[in-house]
């Protein structure tokens, strides 16, 4: 009599939704040799190597543009010509020019919109970008105003609360806690529409309040549930240039998305990619840094206990470090 077949082995068991493949266990495998084998001494080297990196294309002709610059909020953070988002909702008579790119890195199923933070002028065009493109939420990781200076206007209104910026009719209709309220993230349900359109877009706004300028969250998994919040579609992020934090966090998520296909992540070329769109992305070094503390502290989530202590070496190689 034959002997029966032994079963097929399983996938490792995981937190979550979805098993982990021998694929995708590879390749978050190497991605945590990687890392660990450069250390932060390395990453910091490896990014005051990277970090004067422009694009290949660095053409920025509507940034320049006479009646553009009084929508620029930084004279030195460019808007590149070949991934700029073109505004054609009410133009004319609406100017087409919004300090904004379209985000796409190989591996990340959603496309990200990166965009300054907008000025009290530019609040009606931002609202046309974001129902143009059908967006489905917008991501704000800055305040209005830190350490003293204007970085963001407020450019949406109270919960429960409506108003009209230029030719965009602008409802917020519930505003809830993130998380236990322990992330500072706050979700408002937004609604926006041209005027005499009946046709809205409603987006889930993510408002992330424990983010400086320039630095990184105390918690690298407070931008974890921040991420894991936005759904699926298109999502318009921003900081207040719309370059350091919003690059950071546009890189960890597709890190995460391509370590969950299996592939293998060359963080410095997904940086050099990114650029390519978002000129400036990715400020500090700190920020480059927190990306890999992110994606290993996802890792050590996705496979409990077997790389726990390796992200807690880091984590406290890291606060050793004591960047700014």
């Amino acid at each position: 009599m034959a002997q029966p077949q032994a079963p097929p082995p399983q996938p490792t068991v995981v937190q979550g939704r979805n098993a982990v493949t021998p694929e995708v266990e590879a390749a978050m495998a190497d991605f945590v040799k990687t890392t660990l084998a450069k250390g932060v001494a390395g990453l910091r080297k490896e990014f005051a190597e990277i970090k004067v990196y422009t694009a290949t294309e660095y053409k920025f002709e509507a940034f320049s543009n006479a009646n553009n610059i009084p929508k620029n909020r930084y004279k030195d953070v460019v808007c590149l010509d070949g991934s700029r988002v073109v505004l054609n909702l009410n133009v004319p008579p609406e100017s087409d020019y919004i300090h904004a790119n379209l985000i796409k890195l190989e591996g990340l199923d959603r496309s990200y919109i990166a965009t300054q933070g907008p000025l009290e002028g530019t609040i009606p065009d931002f609202w046309r970008l974001v129902h143009q493109e059908s967006a489905t939420s917008v991501v704000m990781l800055c305040k209005c105003i830190e350490d003293g200076k204007n970085k963001c206007a407020q450019y949406f209104p109270d919960a429960n609360a409506y108003k009209n910026y230029g030719c965009m009719f602008v409802n917020n209709k519930k505003t809830e806690a993130g998380t236990a309220g322990e992330d500072k993230l706050v979700i408002h349900t937004i609604e926006a529409l041209p005027e005499g359109c009946s046709n809205s877009t409603v987006v889930k706004l993510l408002q992330m309040n424990d983010w400086p300028d320039r630095g990184v969250p105390e918690k690298p998994m407070s931008v974890l549930r921040m991420i894991r919040a936005i759904p699926t579609g298109i999502c318009v992020i921003h900081c207040s240039a719309g370059v350091g934090r919003t690059g950071t966090v546009i890189l960890i998520d597709a890190i995460i998305h391509r370590l969950l296909k299996g592939q293998l992540c060359n963080v410095k070329e997904m940086f050099q990619t990114l650029r390519n769109q978002r000129a400036s992305a990715v400020q500090a070094e700190s920020q480059y840094v927190l990306i890999h503390t992110c994606v290993l502290e996802y890792i050590r989530a996705k496979l409990p206990g077997k790389y726990r202590e390796s992200a807690l070496q880091f984590a406290e190689e890291v606060k050793n470090a004591k960047m700014i």
